[in-house]
């Protein structure tokens, strides 16, 4: 039920609403001021004493295509997202934009928010839906299906190996990034939904958010450990396989499986859990991950 209910979201956000795309890096938003904290710029909201933004200082406008940052092509907000982030903080960047049929090379001198990680310029990208027809609202619910499905299982992967930087500055450039308690996705959807962008946005980012969560907690669950469901299918599965050996064999059936003896096992990664758990959600009060460039 976790995976037909992704789907279905999915489904219906891209019959609905429409597919986003992320090929473009055309300004939607150019912020004014940075803001003192991940908090007033989750609310995009400015105070008389907040500087203003280097996008502003720049001379960035809404609808100019971003093509270069720091002499690098960039052809999709991913990559334009990814660079202002990993470039130093109070460094110059050189931004090449097309204006009106013409190419400029801005310069902005990146900023610091108070809370996140990364440099800050002040920039968000124009978002366009594209509403789908049911058969290619069903073939992006499938690649959205299996890309949330890798992904979940790349992140609790890399997991082990990304809790010594979940309290570190220079998170969100690593591993620790891309894992987040139920705190961090909270934070992401108040930021998303207080964002100054239209409500098609809001609504697709808290339905991906949701069917995302339903993968992962259905994906995770059938992982073959005790107390998971998975772990109560593989106890069933060993006992059919060791039933049908003891028929080949002439033998009785051996039974149930002793539960009790596995129960240390069992408590052993209970135990596990609730420290990624806590850590997570630890990280995402005192270090939280923000997205935005």
């Amino acid at each position: 039920m976790h995976f037909l209910l992704a789907f279905v979201l999915i489904f219906g956000l891209a019959l609905g609403i429409g597919i986003s795309s992320d090929t473009t890096t055309e300004l939607g938003t150019v912020s004014t001021c940075v803001a003192a904290n991940t908090t007033q710029l989750s609310k995009g909201t400015c105070t008389a004493s907040d500087p203003s933004s280097p996008a502003k200082l720049a001379g960035l406008r809404v609808g100019d295509q971003v093509t270069a940052f720091n002499g690098k092509p960039v052809s999709n907000w991913n990559q334009l997202g990814d660079a202002i982030r990993k470039a130093p903080t109070g460094s110059t960047a050189y931004i090449t934009v097309k204006r009106d049929g013409k190419t400029l090379t801005l310069h902005a001198t990146l900023a610091k928010v108070s809370g996140r990680s990364g440099a800050y310029l002040g920039i968000a990208p124009t978002v366009v839906f594209q509403p789908a027809n049911p058969i290619r609202a069903a073939q992006y619910a499938g690649s959205a299906f299996g890309q949330v499905l890798v992904g979940s299982a790349k992140a609790v992967g890399a997991l082990p190996g990304a809790v010594p930087k979940l309290f570190s500055k220079d998170r969100g450039s690593t591993a620790a990034g891309q894992v987040s308690s139920v705190v961090g996705a909270a934070e992401a959807t108040g930021s998303a939904v207080a964002a100054n962008v239209g409500w098609e946005y809001k609504v697709s980012f808290v339905l991906l958010l949701i069917a995302s969560l339903n993968i992962f907690v259905g994906a995770f669950n059938m992982l073959p450990l005790l107390p998971l469901d998975g772990g109560h299918v593989a106890v069933i599965v060993w006992e059919r396989i060791r039933a049908w050996f003891a028929r080949l064999r002439g033998r009785p059936d051996p039974g149930l499986v002793d539960i009790a003896k596995v129960v240390p096992v069992s408590f052993s990664i209970f135990v596990v859990l609730m420290f990624f758990g806590v850590a997570l959600i630890l990280a995402d009060i005192v270090n939280p991950v923000n997205i935005a460039g």
